[in-house]
C-alpha cells in the first residue's frame, strides 16, 4: 500500500496549513511536509486543525523541494493551470486516475501543493512523475489550497477502500518504477544526448496514466539494462579497434 506524502511548497498562510492538516485527518493521511514556508505554524494553524493537532505536530520543514521528496518513489504536482494542449510539462490528469494509480502502488507517493498565489512552477513540474488537475469552472477554475487537499485525497481514500486487486495485479513497486526511469533516462543519454530530458519527461507522464504490473517494469528494466551493457561493449571493442 502505497504511503501518501502531502507536500505544500513555500505556503502563504498559517490558516490553510490547519485546514490542510484536518482534511488529512479526515482522510487517513498522516504525513506532511513544509517546504520553505512563508507562514508560522501557530495558535491559528492549530485551531483550524482541529483532530489533525497531531499532524502539524509532527509536520516537517524543508529549505528546498529536492531535501522534501529525496525518499519518494513517485511525485505528484498539482495545478489549476492547464498549459498548452501538447505541453509535456503540464500533460495532465484528473484525481480519479491519480487514485486508480496509487491504489494499485507501493511506495512513498508525495503530493505536491504549490503556493496560493500561483502554485507550482514550471520547474517544479518538471520534477514531477504526473502531473494532476481538478476540473472545474473554467471562468474560475483555481481553487483554495486546503479544498483541493481534500478533493484529491478523498478520491484516493474512496478508491483505496472500494478497490480490490486482483492477483494479476499485485501493487506495483514504485521503486521499481523509479529503477526503470533512472536505466531509460541512461539509454537516452547515450543515443538521443539532446532529447534526453524530454524522452525522461514523456515517459514520467506516461507511467503515470497507465498501470503495468510488476512484471511489464522488471522486463522493461531487464531489456533497458542489456541495451546498455551492449553499447558499451560496442564503444569498448571500438576503442580497442577490435
Amino acid at each position: 500500500m502505497s504511503n501518501i506524502i502531502v507536500v505544500l511548497v513555500h505556503p502563504l498562510y498559517e490558516q490553510n496549513v490547519g485546514l490542510i492538516a484536518r482534511v488529512m485527518k479526515n482522510f487517513e493521511a498522516s504525513e506532511l511536509r513544509l517546504v520553505d514556508p512563508a507562514c508560522e505554524v501557530g495558535d491559528e494553524a492549530y485551531r483550524r486543525a482541529m483532530h489533525g493537532r497531531d499532524i502539524l505536530e509532527k509536520a516537517k520543514t524543508y529549505d528546498t523541494l529536492e531535501e522534501a521528496v529525496r525518499d519518494c518513489d513517485l511525485i505528484v504536482g498539482t495545478t489549476g493551470k492547464h498549459g498548452k494542449r501538447f505541453s509535456h510539462v503540464r500533460r495532465y490528469m484528473n484525481p480519479e486516475q491519480l487514485a486508480s494509480k496509487i491504489a494499485v502502488a507501493r511506495g512513498n507517493v508525495a503530493i505536491l501543493f504549490g503556493r496560493e498565489d500561483f502554485g507550482l512552477t514550471n520547474e517544479e513540474l518538471r520534477k514531477c512523475n504526473a502531473v494532476v488537475t481538478i476540473p472545474a469552472n473554467k471562468e474560475y477554475p483555481i481553487l483554495n489550497v486546503s479544498h483541493a487537499v481534500a478533493i484529491i485525497l478523498y478520491e484516493i481514500f474512496k478508491k483505496k477502500k472500494a478497490l480490490s486487486v486482483p492477483e494479476i495485479f499485485q501493487p506495483v513497486d514504485l521503486c521499481e518504477e523509479k529503477v526503470m526511469l533512472q536505466y531509460l533516462t541512461m539509454l537516452a543519454r547515450k543515443v538521443e544526448p539532446e532529447k534526453a530530458d524530454k524522452i525522461e519527461l514523456i515517459m514520467k507522464r506516461f507511467l503515470a496514466t497507465c498501470q503495468p504490473t510488476g512484471a511489464d517494469i522488471r522486463t522493461l528494466i531487464g531489456i533497458f539494462r542489456k541495451t546498455l551493457e551492449l553499447l558499451e561493449n560496442k564503444r569498448y571493442k571500438r576503442a580497442k579497434g577490435k
